[in-house]
């Protein structure tokens, strides 16, 4: 995090130390400052041609970027060669709770599984990147979705071709950081010959895609340039199987320059000379055991063991003694030594100048190279949604202009891959339309699937605007320029912020945010708070979302059957529930949608799957008989007293849904006052006492 110095204490004390930061002066967070550098670093006059010259706090913020890269020695910037902003006009909008609470990158628990994970099928680390990108920018325009959605059919279709488009894909590896290390002068040997190796591979892909009869893909195919030029460089001066540093064998090829040629030369020919001198040494002086060697104290040496030592001449110099040797050195043999030491350390130098140099020309190719970079991981992209729709049977949307989604057979594109072999994940229609159906109320039990068809849904509508097919057996999707989701409970206690509150943060930022294309799901709107807040305030949104001017489609989850109302009254709202089958004293999850509303929750039953004490249970049901046969009476009660409202002026103590007040109801009622004395009536009423813990 880069923070204002002025600010730093500011910032800590909202965010707390959880961040890496990094404290700027002040004056880098000036608008005068982030054009001047922006400036200075695109080579440009202005900022227009980038479209971001009224974004003052955007500038503020690139500034202070390319202002740290440079304070951390980050000097070689040449890789960043453009900046644009993300153009809300392009992308589907998707605020951070709907990006949570679609779990689309990650989820809040270890060891889920995020979309991200069942859709990505990538060969190469460059499509995974860009797949990521795509999956948080779902596409608004209608015919950049139809040329990705053309292209993942025809490679649907044509299963040879895609395969061979990968194999070539994997050949070609991370093009993207490879340049970019380029970029920095921080790339290896290895790592050059790797780019020449990837750009090779263009050819025959290039080849491919234009030989396919699919537009989309032939497009991509000329976008591709094998920057022939930089490959017959690279193959012309760098060796093969180059090493991974400088320093660790030859990395210039034979030939490019005259005066390494001479020094390999005499490198390489020093064992000959070495064997020549001993030869002659040996002959002179009748020494039939003697050596030459070397070592880093005093370099090269003639070794005498003790038997022969009285033949060494004088003019040998000694340098070491052993215990059963002697270590001398001549003249001759210094000489050659220097010439040796110091042609080597001539040849890491003019390698390491010439390597340099060949660096800064394929630098000079950072900008066609990351063009083919991002060629490349479109088709890898486009190659993954292929892969998917083959694997899980995803159907090709259709995407027009409508205010309707209607999806056929649809499916949880996540959780279906996480049922057991032999289990079929029950897919649900969905129909939505600003004019007829605007909002489904969706009522029915704990665990039904009221969320996963909530969650499926807006992530159909993603997939199909990411260009990719969808799990359904048929889907026609309206654009969709909005997502919104309140799905979930968490608490923010770290802001203090109580579950509720968050709810409700979450639920006006989609209030205000509203537009005829918006997609909206709400599931258990209300349930933070009491019953009779939670139903009233659900029952309003409901009503403020059908009473907008711009009819956004909802889907509608809840337990507050008190809803199922509301489709008397608003003709946009129509009643669904996730159906059940109740089997005695059991209950089967359909997870099948149908016309209607629910008046049950079975709430018990879920408590009793999930392996609550038989007794907890069993008082549930008890305490449930009491409220149900206690309301049943105040309703008979207010029906008696609907021709005498001066009647229900007095509010009944027991009318109130407490399960503590009808047990002492039971205790007053069968207790006879008439028959009691004073100390009874005193130990009666301590016990009513401590019923309600006082």
């Amino acid at each position: 995090m880069l923070v204002q110095r002025q600010k730093a204490k500011a910032f800590e004390a909202l965010y707390g130390d959880k961040w890496y930061n990094y404290f700027l002066d002040d004056w880098v967070f000036t608008p005068e400052f982030g054009n001047e550098i922006l400036l200075k670093h695109f080579q440009t006059n202005s900022l227009k041609g980038f479209g971001i010259e009224e974004h003052s706090l955007g500038i503020i913020a690139a500034g202070a970027c390319l202002h740290y890269l440079r304070e951390t020695q980050h000097h070689q910037l040449g890789h960043i060669n453009k900046i644009s902003r993300v153009d809300h006009d392009q992308y589907v909008w998707l605020d951070r709770f709907t990006i949570r609470n679609l779990e689309l990158f990650s989820t809040g628990y270890e060891s889920g599984t995020a979309l991200l994970d069942v859709i990505d099928h990538t060969t190469g680390a460059m499509g995974s990147r860009l797949l990521k990108r795509w999956l948080a920018l779902p596409l608004k325009n209608i015919d950049r979705i139809n040329e990705r959605l053309n292209a993942v059919e025809y490679l649907h279709n044509n299963a040879e071709l895609a395969d061979n488009l990968r194999q070539k894909i994997a050949s070609i590896g991370d093009l993207e950081r490879l340049i970019s290390k380029a970029a920095v002068l921080r790339i290896s040997p290895r790592e050059t010959e790797q780019i020449r190796k990837a750009l090779e591979w263009l050819v025959p892909l290039k080849e491919e895609l234009l030989a396919s009869k699919c537009a989309p893909l032939m497009e991509l195919g000329e976008q591709l340039n094998p920057c022939s030029l930089l490959v017959e460089r690279i193959a012309s001066q760098l060796v093969e199987d180059a090493p991974n540093t400088l320093g660790k064998g030859a990395v210039i090829c034979r030939g490019v320059n005259a005066e390494l040629d001479e020094l390999r030369e005499l490198s390489s020919s020093s064992k000959d000379f070495l064997q020549e001198m001993l030869e002659r040494e040996t002959q002179k002086t009748g020494i039939s055991s003697l050596k030459i060697g070397f070592n880093n104290v005093f370099g090269y040496y003639l070794e005498v063991r003790n038997t022969h030592k009285d033949k060494a001449p004088d003019d040998w110099i000694r340098k070491q003694t052993l215990a059963n040797a002697e270590r001398y050195i001549t003249q001759e043999l210094k000489e050659y030594e220097s010439k040796i030491l110091g042609a080597q350390e001539k040849i890491e130098k003019i390698e390491f100048e010439l390597f340099q140099q060949l660096i800064s020309f394929v630098a000079t190719y950072i900008e066609p190279i990351q063009l083919n970079a991002n060629s490349i991981a479109k088709i890898d992209c486009l190659l993954s949604f292929a892969a998917l729709s083959l694997k899980y049977n995803y159907c090709k949307p259709e995407i027009n202009e409508d205010f309707v989604i209607d999806i056929k057979g649809g499916r949880h594109p996540v959780i279906e891959q996480q049922l057991e072999p032999g289990h079929a994940y029950i897919s649900n229609d969905v129909y939505l339309s600003n004019d007829e159906q605007q909002i489904m109320m969706i009522t029915g039990p704990n665990m039904s699937g009221k969320s996963a068809l909530l969650r499926q849904t807006a992530l159909i509508v993603l997939l199909a605007q990411m260009g990719c097919f969808v799990p359904a057996t048929k889907a026609s999707i309206g654009l969709v320029d909005k997502v919104f989701t309140r799905v979930g409970a968490s608490d923010n206690l770290s802001m203090g912020e109580s579950t509720f509150m968050v709810e409700m943060n979450e639920t006006a930022s989609i209030l205000n945010n509203l537009s005829e294309r918006s997609l909206i799901l709400l599931d258990e709107i209300g349930r933070g708070t009491s019953t009779y807040d939670g139903v009233s305030i659900a029952w309003s949104i409901a009503e403020f979302l059908h009473e907008s001017k711009h009819k956004p489609k909802t889907l509608f989850a809840t337990h507050y059957h008190e809803l199922n109302e509301m489709h008397r009254r608003f003709t946009r709202v129509k009643n669904f529930n996730v159906s059940i089958k109740q089997v005695e004293d059991k209950i089967v999850f359909l997870r099948k949608l149908t016309p209607g509303g629910s008046n049950h929750s079975f709430g018990i039953h879920v408590a009793q799957m999930a392996g609550m004490p038989p007794k907890v249970v069993q008082r549930a049901k008890e305490v449930l008989a009491k409220l149900e046969k206690a309301n049943s009476e105040d309703d008979r009660r207010k029906k008696l007293h609907e021709h005498h409202p001066e009647n229900n002026m007095q509010l009944s103590f027991f009318q109130l849904d407490d399960p503590t007040l009808l047990q002492i109801k039971e205790e007053l009622t069968a207790t006879d006052i008439n028959t009691l004395t004073p100390v009874e009536a005193l130990m009666k009423l301590n016990e009513i006492k401590k019923m309600i813990g006082s």
